[in-house]
């Protein structure tokens, strides 16, 4: 396997709220932690989306995987779950994943499995056409609507022509509202708006998409996911995920809810309630183009 391009500069820097440890970089809003508790999160959430999609990819590249010799980016590949997942069945085929904060495996992986801890702000450290396949998931709360652009562009760089890009993100907007999701909605879109972040991805992907002009046959695709028991085991596994997400960003939201810690406790137990009864979901979504000839 090619060496890999890194980042000298970057090293582990954290900040510490209430006992959870954050990155240092400012230069990205990435909002949630990076710690234990976070890594289980991110890896309960990877085989949930992968449920409920049954894949790990939309875009047409089984042949390319399957044939071997193909090199695969994936980007905010926290603790590396896609790729260790896809690298055991594609042992022929490179994979590479990158992310700003060390949180995947570091010594047991597969060989054909490679992480890179970098910022992607700084532009990706991969030559033009470097890659048949880039994958990107979950990163709408950690780039602005300018950095959209930038990071979209760079990706296009480093993907051979004829090759493909897929975005997987979610709105942080829950479908189906009782007063209490109202709230809860109306909180997370502050909050994501007073950090520069968009919280309804759908609307704005697409554009940013579109106004490349090295991309064509862009695609996309939605998935609806429940939130709790009321959409089965999977909806109370999607519940239990957002909850911890609102556990995380307690620090930011509790203020602009004007909430007290009694009052921020008693509405995730309202919220609890409240999707069951209103039957609420979230909009899953994959984007994916390829790169022109």
């Amino acid at each position: 396997m090619d060496e890999i391009p890194f980042d000298e500069a970057l090293t582990p820097s954290y900040r510490y709220v209430n006992g959870r440890r954050f990155h240092m970089d400012e230069t990205v809003k990435y909002i949630f932690p990076n710690d234990d508790e976070e890594i289980e999160r991110l890896e309960l959430q990877y085989y949930l989306l992968k449920e409920y999609w049954r894949t790990c990819y939309t875009s047409p590249i089984t042949p390319m995987l399957a044939a071997g010799g193909g090199r695969v980016l994936d980007i905010g590949c926290g603790p590396g779950t896609w790729i260790m997942d896809l690298a055991s069945i594609y042992k022929s085929t490179t994979f590479i994943g990158l992310d700003i904060s060390p949180m995947f495996p570091q010594h047991v992986k597969p060989r054909n499995a490679s992480f890179v801890q970098y910022n992607i702000l700084n532009k990706l450290p991969f030559p033009d056409e470097t890659f048949d396949y880039v994958h990107q998931s979950l990163l709408s709360s950690a780039f602005t609507t300018s950095q959209w652009a930038e990071v979209i562009k760079e990706i296009v760089r480093v993907t051979k022509p004829g090759g493909w890009i897929e975005f997987l993100e979610y709105d942080y907007i829950i479908h189906n509202e009782g007063p209490i999701v109202q709230r809860i909605n109306a909180g997370m879109i502050s909050f994501f708006l007073s950090q520069g972040l968009i919280p309804n991805i759908s609307n704005h992907l697409p554009e940013f998409i579109r106004s490349n002009d090295q991309l064509m046959n862009i695609r996309c695709d939605i998935k609806s996911v429940p939130l709790g028991n009321w959409g089965g085991s999977l909806g109370s596994v999607s519940l239990e995920v957002f909850g911890i997400e609102l556990s995380a960003l307690r620090d930011n939201l509790q203020p602009l809810m004007g909430l007290s810690d009694q009052h921020y406790d008693a509405l995730i137990e309202g919220f609890v309630s409240e999707v069951n009864k209103y039957k609420s979901y979230i909009n899953t979504f994959r984007f994916y183009a390829q790169k022109v000839m």
